[in-house]
């Protein structure tokens, strides 16, 4: 049952014209120190949403949820011209419900997403429209959380 209000909420923050937005996440606890972004299809019974939050050690996390098209192992993220291939782990518990904890991302993928207009999941399984996070609003969020996640 929490995990289908989760779930609900998730997609309310991110539904139709709003879905091209990066804003604070919506999952308890973590509105200061992560962002949430969804696919603009997203809807109460499908959707693609990434997260990146400030994790212990100071390094920030990127997160993605798409129930059933996503499993641990290799992916792809390409934002532009550029192209990642990292892996995805489960990391129970999670702080986004079901979502997979990107691995292996360097330093340049930040910078690329903050300047990037469109995240695309490369992945088998994803249907169309699923496969794309708008990155619009991204870079201002972006900057806030790096900066609450610098040391102190």
């Amino acid at each position: 049952m929490r995990r289908a209000v989760v779930l609900g909420l998730i997609v309310l923050g991110c539904a139709a014209p709003v879905a091209a937005s990066w804003k604070p996440s919506i999952f308890d606890g973590e509105s200061r120190r992560s962002i949430q972004g969804c696919a603009a299809k997203s809807t109460d019974d499908s959707w693609s949403c990434a997260f990146i939050r400030c994790e212990p050690g100071n390094r920030l996390g990127l997160y993605l949820d798409v129930p059933g098209a996503l499993a641990e192992g290799p992916i792809t993220l390409a934002v532009g011209a550029r192209s990642f291939v990292l892996a995805l782990e489960s990391t129970p518990p999670s702080p986004f419900g079901g979502a997979l904890r990107v691995v292996g991302a360097g330093p340049e993928l930040v910078p690329a997403l903050a300047a990037g207009t469109s995240l695309r999941i490369v992945n088998y399984g994803i249907n169309s429209g699923y496969d794309a996070i708008p990155l619009t609003g991204i870079a201002s969020h972006l900057r806030r959380i790096e900066q609450a996640c610098k040391p102190r």
